[in-house]
């Protein structure tokens, strides 16, 4: 069992050991912890209203890989920064958030799609995961196809697509 001054001896010791530089009086008492958060460029030039940059900083803070996503989406918008602002506004943030796990699922099985495939991510594979079309089932299938996965896969996803149209009338 370990005595109390065996501890302190030990930890003193290990201390008094270490050889630290010498800093003057200023450097020592400098907060050298930054805490702050920097407004990465793509978002700074989506904001129109510099006056909610704090808005921003929370955000960036505490959603760096939503916010993002938002700015790589407000890319492909007409009008940019208005549709940035709009999806970050206090009253649509919950209902952002909401899409942005959607649009995480959507990408992760398109990928996976894609992958059992062996073809690049298209747009097709995203249209038809963001339908609900059983697209994973259909991956494995036309992977089991010696030729043309791609097109198998298409015609499957089309006729689930079909076949839901006509029970839907």
């Amino acid at each position: 069992m370990n005595h109390a001054s065996e501890v302190l001896a030990a930890r003193f010791g290990d201390l008094a050991s270490k050889q630290y530089q010498s800093t003057s009086s200023i450097e020592s008492n400098a907060n050298i912890s930054n805490t702050s958060i920097e407004i990465p460029a793509e978002v700074d030039q989506l904001i129109d209203n510099k006056a909610y940059r704090n808005k921003f900083r929370k955000l960036v803070r505490e959603y760096p890989k939503e916010i993002m996503a938002l700015v790589e989406l407000a890319q492909t918008k007409a009008n940019p920064s208005h549709w940035f602002a709009v999806v970050t506004a206090k009253k649509n943030w919950e209902r952002t958030l909401k899409f942005l796990a959607e649009l995480f699922r959507v990408r992760e099985t398109a990928a996976r799609v894609a992958e059992k495939l062996g073809v690049a991510v298209t747009t097709f594979v995203y249209q038809q995961v963001w339908r609900g079309v059983n697209v994973e089932r259909w991956a494995d299938t036309a992977r089991e196809v010696g030729r043309h996965k791609a097109k198998y896969f298409t015609w499957l996803c089309r006729r689930e697509t079909a076949a839901q149209a006509w029970q839907g009338k």
